[in-house]
């Protein structure tokens, strides 16, 4: 062995070697152990605080004051829904490239309507046995998501090693953040009250979930009484309790609190009363611990992801609107949910070990008898009314036809018929452009002195294959006929403005007021990760978060 002259020219060299390769080796391991991606359904970035004052300081205000907080993130398409939302947040770009442009849509092929996460290839699974039946005929996968996610890309970069988890109350809500790759995405089965799957990720569901099942929490939940969690004086940021516009459950007579579920789930689709209360997000909650426990999320050399979706926000808004005391209620007691994951995520991952971001698949609109009483502008339109005229107009032009295969609250499918189709588009846009309500008429490829701003809103939305022929802005608070709670889908920022907080692993405090868009999500998450865009991701990322 040829003996090497040690001097301090040769010190300092071997020093900075040592040093590289030392620095080199903490890069590789500098990760986080877990994501945890949270979304909250319909939840309005001013909720973050309206309600501050009943919050604790170990949920969202521990996100926003330890976190870094985006206070202007929007929506960049219409209309906005939960499975568009969920779809765009984990792709990183618009309807007009993953897809997804509703919740249920027009299949042309098809000649039906079809839903977002429809999958007639394969099967339910509540347990050791496929279920047979099929939900509406279909079961449920990520097949109709036309572009890769950021859990798809950490599958790919981890070669397969990272675990990615979807869970949710609502199967789009789990199936979508997962993406195509996942390990499991898990959904709450109403008929049943138990978690389930489709034999898209698994025939069988893991034995710690059947035990989970067995628990039977849902039927203890729903045992429970729902009462305001504090006195009815610190509920200041709501209307009264019993409104007019909110929803009556059967077997009551009005819309006050308590509620005794005992007396009422019966006569209310037994488990499917679950999502309408707020105990479907403390049943979601303890199905998000019981995965990281038994999955072993977090304990690996790998980054790990675990996406969240709290959905009894969305069907109690729906129900009883953005104004009511069971809003409120609902989240302050998710205020206490967050905490909980939050502290359970210290002491099983590790504070600093975990990144958490938070979010919303949209937000939601005030009802229009709530804006005329606070004298602002609210009206109702009626979509089966719209498609009426459209058929009587159209008929009377070139023959008596059903030229409207189908309409939901933005978007009409026409069907094929004699006539050429932009005689059937010119002539349907000067029917629509007259109708009381409308704002904004989109026919892809028509040219039109439309404000530029809709117009690129209009085209990040627009899919050729999934999409309507035409789009529909309406004006400022016409809402779809309803009589009760809430909807979302317009394009104004009372749908378009949602939460955006960021803790954990690598996160500065602070906060930014600058406007984002939510397809910079996932974008931020691959930059944070040094892993691949996904496939069709379309922006950049939030470069505050790493100033």
């Amino acid at each position: 062995m040829v003996p090497i002259k040690v001097n301090k020219r040769n010190l300092v060299v071997m020093s900075m070697v040592a040093l590289c390769n030392l620095f080199g080796h903490a890069q590789q391991k500098d990760k986080p152990k877990l994501v945890v991606g949270i979304i909250i359904d319909q939840m309005r970035a001013e909720y973050l605080y309206r309600f501050q004052d009943n919050y604790t300081e170990n949920g969202f205000k521990r996100l926003m004051w330890e976190g870094f907080n985006i206070k202007n993130m929007h929506y960049n398409y219409m209309p906005t829904a939960t499975g568009p939302g969920h779809a765009s947040v984990f792709t990183g770009t618009t309807p007009a490239n993953h897809g997804i442009v509703a919740n249920d849509w027009y299949s042309r092929s098809k000649v039906r309507t079809m839903y977002c996460a429809e999958d007639d290839s394969v099967f339910l699974t509540d347990g050791d046995k496929i279920m047979q039946e099929k939900v509406d005929m279909y079961s449920r996968s990520p097949k109709n998501l036309l572009a890769s996610t950021i859990t798809d890309e950490l599958k790919l970069f981890s070669n397969g090693r990272s675990k990615v988890v979807g869970l949710s109350i609502k199967d789009r809500g789990a199936i979508f953040p997962a993406g195509h790759l996942a390990d499991y995405a898990f959904w709450y089965h109403s008929p049943t009250g138990k978690f389930i799957t489709s034999t898209y990720y698994s025939e069988k569901l893991p034995n710690w979930l059947m035990e989970f099942n067995q628990q039977k929490l849902a039927d203890s939940l729903l045992n429970l009484t729902w009462n305001m969690l504090k006195p009815l004086e610190a509920y200041k940021h709501s209307g009264p309790d019993n409104a007019a516009m909110e929803k009556v459950f059967k077997g009551r007579v009005n819309a006050t609190f308590p509620y005794g579920l005992k007396q009422l789930y019966m006569a209310n689709g037994n488990f499917e009363m679950i999502p309408f209360v707020p105990f479907g997000n403390t049943l979601l909650n303890q199905l998000a611990k019981t995965v990281v426990l038994e999955e072993g999320l977090g304990q690996q050399n790998e980054t790990d992801f675990l996406t969240i979706s709290y959905s009894s926000t969305d069907y109690i808004g729906h129900s009883f609107g953005i104004r009511s005391k069971e809003l409120e209620d609902t989240y302050i007691r998710l205020d206490l949910e967050i905490a909980d994951l939050l502290s359970f995520l210290d002491s099983q991952v590790g504070k600093g070990n975990y990144l958490v971001f938070l979010t919303a698949d949209h937000a939601a609109s005030d009802h229009p008898d709530f804006l005329r009483a606070s004298k602002l502008q609210g009206e109702y339109f009626d979509v089966e009314s719209i498609k009426q005229q459209l058929d009587l107009e159209l008929s009377e032009l070139f023959g008596n036809e059903k030229y409207v295969a189908y309409m939901d609250k933005t978007q009409i499918y026409f069907n094929p018929v004699k006539t050429p189709k932009d005689e059937i588009l010119k002539a349907a846009v000067s029917v629509l452009t007259k109708l009381e309500g409308i704002q904004e008429v989109y026919v892809p490829g028509f040219h039109s002195n439309r404000n530029l701003n809709i117009d690129k809103t209009f085209r990040k939305s627009h899919h050729k294959e999934n999409s309507g022929d035409i789009l529909l802005h309406f004006k400022e608070g016409w809402m779809p006929k309803r009589s009760v709670g809430t909807t979302h889908g317009a394009f104004y920022n009372n749908d378009t403005h949602v939460p955006s907080l960021w803790f954990g692993w690598h996160i500065q405090k602070g906060q930014t007021v600058k406007k984002k868009t939510i397809d910079q999500i996932a974008p931020t998450l691959s930059m944070l990760l040094d892993i691949p865009l996904p496939s069709n991701a379309s922006n950049e990322p939030i470069h505050e978060l790493f100033e």
